[in-house]
Order: structure tokens, then C-alpha cells, then sequence
């Protein structure tokens, strides 16, 4: 029989000790699984349907300048409102390629500055892409063409008012602009940016989960204050501001915020597969009560039921229903204290972007 000394038996313990906490460890999350993920199956598909929305739009702006008529009014009406839609889905990724075609700014600045497109439409000669027509582009400049009076004002100005050859130009310039500007984007997600942004998987202010995160906070916050506060007199003292409002010649600016919400929630967990909701559960001790994965979930259903119940157009109800856009605002404040302090400080993600709001 073999004997062991009181120093071999403490050395073989610990070597034991050891093993056995190896074993126990518990695998750091998956950060490249999710990002490959987000990539493949959420942001890649929502940019492939804006990008294949802006052509349609295209093809029926041209229809209706081709043919001014209610029949093509409602046609490119009907497709604004779906390629709006589209973009609110994925806005919240602006980032890389969108960052660097400045995206999100030439396509939803709000709101529109009216007399700057009215003063590019009877000039006739216009810079789209200079700082100075950032409110002249875009969705909300679309609002305006297709939304500004009844049908047969609109269809006067495009038929036989003196400038409706300039006010048609500048319709399609502003569709081609959207159009050939965003498809470098998707071309690049399709690339080698793909390949980028799988690879940048740690969690410093350099990483793909650093950026994506940011933004959907940020955006959250864009939807808290820009869409909902600033209308509603959240920013201002009390003093309501109904022309602030998102679309707000089409009145469809609760329909935009909802679509915007749906987006952000998509992000947030991943659709189907890995997402920021898995990463929270990996992190968060065995022993917690409620998940606050679960609590972020449950404030997104609540944040979207306030806003499908307002009434279109918000304009109207941020005067005859302060309580209901107030109720909706406070709501949105607490999704974005879960996102922006709750979450980052669980998975160690900084907040790189700077705003002057209190949350």
C-alpha cells in the first residue's frame, strides 16, 4: 500500500480544488454567436427590405409624376408609408456603413423646414446633400409634398401650377437620393463589413456590441424625446408643440413611433436567435428573482400598447389627451433607465454617445 505524506495529500487537495473549479466555470457568453446573429438574420434582412421599399418607392414616384392622378397619389402614398415603416425597423443601427453615409440624418430629420423646400422648388438649382437642406430631405420632406393640403391641392401643385415641372424634379430627386444613397450600405453589409462586424465581438467602446448597443439606447431615447417629449412639452416647460411632431402632415406619427418600438425590441432580443435578452441571462446570478431581461420585454409591451391606443394624428392628441401622451412618455423614461443604466452597467458597456437629457 502506498502512504501519503500530510504535503503530498495537500497538494493532490488543491490540484482537486482546482480541477473542480475549472469545471464549474461557467463559459464566458457568446458574444460572436449573437453578432453573427444580428447580422444575418435581423439587420441584413431589414436593410435588404428597405433597400428593395426605396425602389418601389422610386418606381412609383416616377408613376406619379409621370401621370399626376389619385389613382398614383395613392399608390406613392401608400408606399411612402411602407418604406417609412421599413426604416423604422432598422434606424437603430447606425453605425458603420449607415454612419458613414450619414443615413439616419438624410433620411428622418425632423421637422421640415417647408420654406427651404418650397425655396428649392421655385429655384429650381438645389445642393441636396449640403448641410444646409438637411430639413429639405428625407421622409419628412416627403410628408410634405404628399400630405400638405387635400388631394386636389396636391395634384394642383404637380399639374398645373407654375412650378409643378420643379415641384415633380424635385420629388424624384429627393427618392433617387434616398434610393442611391443607402444601396452602398447594403452592399457593404453584404461585403467584407459583415466579416467586421462579427469579429469585433469584446465589449469595449471599439466592439460591434458597443455600438449596437448605443445606438438602440440611443434610439429609445430618440423615440422618448424627439418623437414623444419635445410635442408634448416635456423639453419645453409644459408649452406643447404639436408641429414638432414626427410626419406631421400625414398625421401618421403614433403609426411611425410604433413601428420604431417594434424595431428597437427585434434588436433587443435577436428575433428568434441570440440577443442582448440571452447575454443578460448569462450574466445575471443563478439566484435573481426577475430577470431583468424579463423587466426590459415587459416595459417594451407596455411602451408599445400606450402608443398603438393614441390617436393618430399625435398633433391633435398632445392637446385632447395630454394624460394618455404623458402616461405614454413616463413609460418610454423607465424603458430607457432599464436600457441605458441597468444594462450597460450589467454587461460592462459604456454609454459613448452624449445628451443633455436626465432620463
Amino acid at each position: 500500500m502506498k502512504k501519503y505524506t500530510r504535503q503530498t495529500f495537500l497538494i493532490l487537495s488543491t490540484a482537486a480544488l482546482i480541477v473542480s473549479c475549472k469545471e464549474d466555470e461557467k463559459p464566458e457568453f457568446d458574444r460572436k454567436a449573437m453578432l453573427t446573429n444580428m447580422a444575418s438574420a435581423v439587420i441584413i434582412p431589414a436593410y435588404t427590405t428597405l433597400n428593395s421599399s426605396l425602389g418601389t418607392l422610386y418606381t412609383k414616384a416616377t408613376d406619379f409624376t409621370a401621370s399626376p392622378n389619385t389613382i398614383t397619389l395613392a399608390d406613392l402614398r401608400a408606399q411612402y408609408i411602407q418604406t417609412n415603416k421599413n426604416y423604422q425597423r432598422c434606424a437603430m443601427y447606425n453605425f458603420g456603413p449607415a454612419m458613414d453615409y450619414g443615413i439616419k440624418i438624410a433620411f428622418n430629420t425632423f421637422p421640415s423646414d417647408t420654406a427651404k423646400i418650397e425655396a428649392n422648388i421655385t429655384a429650381g438649382t438645389y445642393t441636396l446633400g449640403a448641410v444646409s437642406n438637411t430639413t429639405a430631405i428625407g421622409f419628412p420632406a416627403l410628408d410634405y409634398l404628399l400630405y400638405f393640403g387635400t388631394d386636389t391641392d396636391i395634384l394642383t401643385k404637380f399639374t398645373t401650377d407654375p412650378e409643378a415641372a420643379n415641384r415633380k424634379t424635385y420629388l424624384t430627386d429627393l427618392v433617387s437620393k434616398m434610393k442611391t444613397e443607402f444601396q452602398p450600405v447594403i452592399d457593404q453589409w453584404n461585403g467584407s463589413y459583415q466579416t467586421t462586424f462579427i469579429n469585433a465581438d469584446g465589449n469595449d467602446v471599439a466592439s460591434s456590441c458597443s455600438y449596437l448597443l448605443n445606438e438602440f439606447v440611443q434610439d429609445i431615447e430618440l423615440v422618448k424625446n424627439a418623437k414623444i417629449g419635445i410635442p408634448s412639452g416635456q423639453q419645453t416647460g409644459g408649452a406643447t408643440m404639436p408641429t414638432y411632431v414626427e410626419a406631421y402632415y400625414s398625421g401618421l406619427s403614433t403609426t411611425f413611433a410604433y413601428e420604431s418600438l417594434l424595431g428597437l425590441e427585434t434588436c433587443f432580443t435577436g428575433g428568434s436567435g441570440s440577443g442582448f435578452d440571452d447575454y443578460i441571462r448569462d450574466v445575471e446570478s443563478d439566484d435573481v428573482t426577475t430577470s431583468l431581461a424579463d423587466n426590459i420585454l415587459t416595459q417594451f409591451g407596455v411602451c408599445k400598447t400606450k402608443t398603438d391606443a393614441l390617436a393618430d394624428p399625435l398633433s391633435t392628441t398632445v392637446n385632447a389627451d395630454f394624460a394618455s401622451v404623458n402616461d405614454l412618455y413616463l413609460e418610454l423614461k423607465k424603458l430607457l433607465v432599464y436600457c441605458k443604466t441597468d444594462m450597460t452597467s450589467m454587461l460592462g458597456i459604456l454609454i459613448t454617445y452624449q445628451d443633455n437629457d436626465g432620463d
